[in-house]
């Protein structure tokens, strides 16, 4: 089954000068956001890079290898030259950690979160090549401020592993994580906040969130398109910083990811239906028809279903199978 990790925005389209054209340039793909024409690609050296396609992309997945050309922080003459196979692996900086879930900061500046269900307390064969002294460690061990290595594995089945490592300081020098790596700098984010809760108002230069804690109100670079395609009612992370006479200016807005896991009743190119295991209701997921993100589900498959809340319902990111099942 094969497992898609997608996200949703709106962008143009432009031409690139013939000579500004560089030679060609191959990745692996962590995400692809289809209405916001932005990839996040994973490069040789593990570092995650985010930047805006020209064009028409082929049909991409997770661990999907490509080779394009790149002008500045715009890549076009995307084509998909392998297949997901073996492991993506990317370097990112642990900004929270709790029991069920840790959030982290890529190398793009963009938030991270994985919850301790989907990883691994057992070491695959990549990680042991990176670094010798790499050891697995489990969710709550995990330090702010600790670069990883995360490493997503498939196997013959289409099914992904998650494997978080701590590398030897040798492999991390360089890296790139949470500094702004392939977004042009931007600065050290270790002085970022996160809040999380229901968007209550939003416009391109301000956003106002309801959390457990009270209203918080942020400013937003309208440049910026941090609130672009975001709704009232939507649950949302935003990273944040304080400015000096007190207020709040948003840095990243992202969906709150969750998980559910149960058997499929039924699904479509653009919906599914399972009997969630933790309550057993059912459960109805939206998702990208263009994007494929259902492809391969049948009716009857015990799957992990990776979501977020929007202001119309339930929307699914990625759809793996559930591998607590045995």
């Amino acid at each position: 089954m094969k497992r898609l990790m997608l996200a949703a925005g709106l962008a143009g389209l432009a031409v690139f000068p013939a000579g500004a054209l560089a030679r060609p340039s191959h990745s692996k793909v962590l995400s692809v956001d289809a209405r916001h024409h932005t990839v996040q690609l994973v490069d040789a050296t593990h570092v995650v890079h985010a930047l805006r396609y020209r064009g028409k992309l082929p049909r991409l997945g997770l661990g999907d290898s490509v080779s394009y050309r790149q002008s500045g922080h715009t890549i076009s003459h995307v084509k998909k030259t392998a297949r997901a196979f073996g492991t993506i692996s990317f370097y990112a900086t642990v900004v929270r950690s709790g029991a069920r879930q840790v959030r982290l900061r890529l190398g793009d500046r963009s938030p991270f979160s994985l919850a301790s269900k989907r990883v691994s307390t057992k070491p695959v064969a990549h990680a042991a090549a990176l670094s010798a002294a790499s050891v697995t460690l489990q969710v709550q061990g995990l330090a702010p401020g600790q670069t990883v290595l995360i490493s997503e594995t498939v196997d013959a089945r289409g099914h992904w592993t998650i494997t978080i490592t701590l590398p030897s300081a040798s492999t991390t020098s360089g890296s790139g994580a949470g500094t702004g790596a392939g977004d042009g700098g931007g600065g050290d984010s270790g002085d970022d906040q996160l809040a999380e809760g229901a968007i209550t108002q939003v416009s391109d230069s301000a956003l106002t969130v309801s959390t457990d804690s009270g209203t918080l109100s942020f400013s937003v670079d309208p440049a910026s398109g941090l609130t672009d395609g975001f709704l009232v009612g939507d649950m949302v992370d935003v990273s944040y910083s304080q400015n000096d006479d007190g207020s709040f200016t948003a840095d990243d807005v992202e969906y709150v990811e969750q998980d559910a896991t149960g058997v499929v009743s039924t699904v479509s190119d653009s919906s599914l239906a399972l009997v969630d295991d933790a309550t057993g209701q059912s459960d109805t997921f939206s998702g990208d028809a263009d994007m494929g993100v259902f492809d391969g589900v049948n009716p009857g498959d015990a799957v992990d279903v990776t979501y977020h809340q929007s202001a119309a319902g339930l929307v699914a990111d990625a759809v793996g199978d559930d591998s607590s099942r045995g």
